[in-house]
């Protein structure tokens, strides 16, 4: 099974959320609840991969600067401030040119796309927003913090969790482990190894028709990786082959909760990439409304 997108598209599964997909998104809103997933921005606050900088916060102009002097017009004053942050360093999305095997990427596209100056083929800045039906697997088990680092989720979970929900092409699949609480508690586990999807969930995410596969972890997929050939072959098999978007370090403790008290699986999701010129992905901060 595999998608099948015009020749040259840049957009891969987002193809799938046509008007059918946002509908039944709208449709799954029975409370009007809206639940925040994005984990904080804040230095130390996120599990994020040690190749990535901490977020760094700063102020361009703050009350100590009229305290000093600075002229201001009439009883008025104002304050000013910036960010750095990594892409890949907070709640975020990844673009479709994130991920090559064997110099290829989505589409066929070669990675000598991607320069110093960004991603001139499958940039984030050639996504668009996601307004669909999101579908949540609460994979830990009653009464545990998470998963542990290293932990497969197999597609049999998937399938159970999910019985009688009915995926549709366009929808959304996002799974919590519980691994930033653990994470949160005991930071000396690391960030090398975290709990995710197994490969053979590939099949399954492609029949169901799923645009986007999220997780509360740092790649969706059980790291390290369980195939001996492939550094991370989720990403390669879903994000390259077939365009499908991964959603990374969601926060879903709020969302497991109220669905669980309802009894429910389905919400609307939305999420709106920031159309970061020729970037390979982009923060976010997904809205779940249940």
């Amino acid at each position: 099974m595999s998608y099948q997108f015009e020749p040259g598209d840049e957009r891969g599964a987002l193809n799938l959320v046509d008007a059918d997909a946002v509908r039944r998104g709208l449709a799954s809103v029975t409370q009007a609840g809206v639940i925040s997933l994005a984990q904080p921005i804040r230095a130390g606050a996120v599990p994020i991969a040690g190749m990535r900088t901490q977020p760094v916060h700063y102020m361009t102009r703050d009350g100590g600067d009229y305290a000093a002097g600075l002229p201001e017009r009439p009883g008025f004053g104002f304050a000013d401030d910036g960010i750095m942050l990594a892409c890949h360093g907070a709640t975020h999305l990844d673009a479709l040119a994130h991920v090559w095997q064997d110099g290829l990427m989505y589409g066929g596209f070669s990675a000598n796309e991607v320069t110093s100056r960004g991603a001139k083929r499958c940039g984030i800045d050639k996504a668009a927003p996601f307004v669909c039906r999101g579908l949540l697997v609460d994979a830990v088990p009653e009464g545990a913090p998470g998963l542990q680092p290293g932990t497969s989720i197999g597609v049999a979970t998937l399938r159970t969790a999910l019985a009688g929900h009915d995926p549709r092409p366009g929808d959304a699949l996002l799974v919590r482990t519980g691994w930033p609480q653990l994470w949160r508690a005991d930071p000396s586990i690391g960030t090398e190894s975290w709990p995710g999807l197994d490969g053979d969930c590939v099949e399954w995410i492609l029949e169901s028709g799923f645009a986007l596969v999220g997780a509360d972890t740092i790649g969706v997929e059980v790291s390290p990786s369980t195939d001996p050939e492939c550094a991370s072959p989720l990403h390669i098999a879903l994000i390259r082959d077939n365009g499908v978007y991964f959603l990374e370090l969601l926060e879903l403790e709020a969302l497991a909760t109220a669905l669980a008290a309802a009894g429910r699986r389905e919400f609307l999701l939305v999420v709106a990439p920031l159309p970061i010129h020729q970037a390979v992905g982009s923060p976010v901060t997904p809205v779940a409304v249940v």
